[in-house]
């Protein structure tokens, strides 16, 4: 800068137009803090690996090929994510699977800030709210289980209707089919919220005109609604037709799922819920200082629906990060960042742009170090179960006793699955529900089981169980109940699993117990 300069002919910093340089190194930021975040293998992935393992080798299961319930109907509503993650630990382990998360996620940092500055033409904006976000997201939601690919493919659905919006071609909404077909058979269960995050652009594009007020229509309402319609068509295009379509609509609402987390209303009671609600309150104080504020009716709808779906459930919660968040921005994308500029270029010498450079970077290294021990920690229990686990599947794999049928609570089946073997249960809550599998409803058996309304014997004896892996905390009641059970003996104990050995027990009479399971309780995964 020549010392004739004065400071008020200094440009100040423009905050809607930054150099390119500067865009790269901000956008990079939360795609850098999320390597120091310690991933591994979420318990989802297992089922999901025999699933795809099956299809591949056997094609599309239409009965279930993982639990002891082999007549139960199924719907494989994730099987292409299924097959994706069985390609990728097979050549990579599980290196493989985590690399998709953080590919997926360099994806959701982009298609964010693409998305927000598309809205608020404001880079400064977009780049603040798209770390936030990534803040927000990448601990607890962004986990190797199909809704990554949900996620880019939602964001992508909304850019392509906001560049149809500004721009009025047409040719953006061709893609949105494309899409639907991707989603119906990567996570069909979320499938719908496809045609849900359209919804806002079609009401937006309606023309509205009552005594003086008139709305403007944007975007092209016949076109929105083809569009619309050919993605449902494209829906159908799946191994299971309509079910996959309809799977939502039968696989969630259920009191018993108020068992699992994710599932629960959103409350203070956990981290995600604490967040979100952080979330609300920084857009209620940025309001306060707002005079001037600029809404539509797209925006406004994202915003206040994505809000009400976090609030019914943790699981909604990213979508209010992802959608309602940046139709927030639209509120400030005026703001500009002028006058603090022309101040700071003021009072601004060598030496203080030095100490704010170390500042930032000392900052941005003590969040990468704390994320990165935070999440070790976090991991390290998980860890330790499942070597826990390992121990009692060691003990089942080398045991002469036979192994009929297998108890394992919800969290544990699908990893006993992984490994071989068919228990009672595992984490696909949705397919043990009656509605869902015309057999019988074993999630509600279980949430009984659960909270002490079943009589630990007559489930026992009902399924002849003659191995138990038990958590102490999560099965309390069995496990209070069968310690002092002398037809069961403990052969393996740890600091929260245990494994316990029916001991009066013949293979005649548990048999006449139970006709209706014919399937074997192991299989090798040549079988499978």
């Amino acid at each position: 800068m020549s010392k004739k300069q004065t400071a008020s002919q200094i440009k100040p910093f423009n905050s809607k137009e930054m150099p390119l340089w500067c865009k790269i190194l901000f956008l990079s930021l939360p795609i850098i803090i999320s390597f120091f975040q310690v991933r591994i293998l979420d318990n989802d992935f297992y089922f999901l690996y025999k699933i795809g393992e099956y299809i591949v080798h056997r094609g599309f299961p239409y009965t279930d090929i993982l639990s002891m319930h082999s007549s139960m109907k199924i719907v494989v509503q994730q099987w292409l994510s299924a097959v994706i993650y069985y390609y990728a630990y097979n050549a990579l382990g599980q290196y493989g699977v985590i690399g998709i998360v953080y590919v997926c996620n360099t994806g959701i940092c982009i298609l964010t800030y693409r998305f927000i500055k598309l809205i608020t033409k404001n880079d400064l904006i977009s780049l603040l709210f798209t770390g936030l976000i990534n803040f927000f997201m990448f601990d607890p939601f962004i986990v190797t289980r199909p809704q990554v690919f949900t996620y880019l493919i939602l964001l992508a659905s909304v850019c392509l209707l906001e560049k149809h919006v500004q721009t009025k071609k047409t040719a953006y909404l061709i893609c949105l089919p494309v899409l639907s077909l991707l989603l119906i058979n990567l996570h069909a269960a979320m499938w719908p919220m496809l045609l849900v995050f359209m919804l806002p652009y079609i009401l937006d594009s309606i023309p509205l005109k009552i005594e003086k007020f008139k709305k403007e229509p944007n975007g092209n309402c016949l076109f929105l609604l083809g569009s619309f319609a050919v993605s449902i068509v494209m829906g159908l295009i799946n191994p299971y037709g309509i079910e996959n379509m309809l799977y939502l609509t039968k696989s969630y609402g259920h009191s018993s799922f108020n068992l699992i987390l994710e599932m629960k209303p959103t409350s203070l009671n956990a981290t995600e819920g604490i967040m979100f609600f952080v979330a609300i309150a920084l857009t209620g104080i940025i309001v306060l200082f707002i005079k001037k504020r600029a809404v539509t009716v797209r925006f406004f709808l994202l915003y206040a629906g994505t809000l009400v779906l976090g609030l019914m459930q943790v699981k909604g919660i990213p979508y209010f990060f992802m959608f309602g968040l940046p139709a927030f921005a639209y509120m400030i994308k005026d703001f500009e960042l002028s006058s603090i500029t022309k101040y700071t270029e003021k009072i601004a010498t060598k030496r203080l742009k030095i100490l704010t450079i170390i500042f930032f970077a000392s900052a941005f290294f003590y969040l990468c170090v704390s994320r990165l021990n935070q999440t070790r920690e976090a991991n390290t229990s998980m860890l330790l179960h499942r070597h826990d686990l390992d121990c009692c599947i060691e003990l089942l794999q080398n045991s002469d006793y036979p192994i009929v049928f297998l108890y394992t609570n919800f969290n544990d089946g699908q990893y006993l699955e992984f490994n071989g073997f068919r228990p009672y249960i595992d984490g696909r809550a949705e397919v043990f529900l009656k509605e869902n599998n015309k057999y019988y409803d074993v999630f509600e058996e279980y949430y009984c089981l659960f909270n002490g309304g079943i009589y630990y014997k007559d489930f026992l004896n009902k399924y002849g169980f003659n191995y138990l892996i038990l958590d102490k905390d999560m099965d309390s009641y069995i496990y209070e109940s069968v310690l002092c059970d002398s037809d069961y003996e403990m052969v393996y104990e740890s600091y929260n699993i245990t494994l316990f050995k029916r001991v009066a027990w013949t293979l005649d009479s548990m048999g006449e117990q139970n006709t209706a399971e014919e399937t074997p309780a192991v299989e090798t995964s040549d079988d499978i």
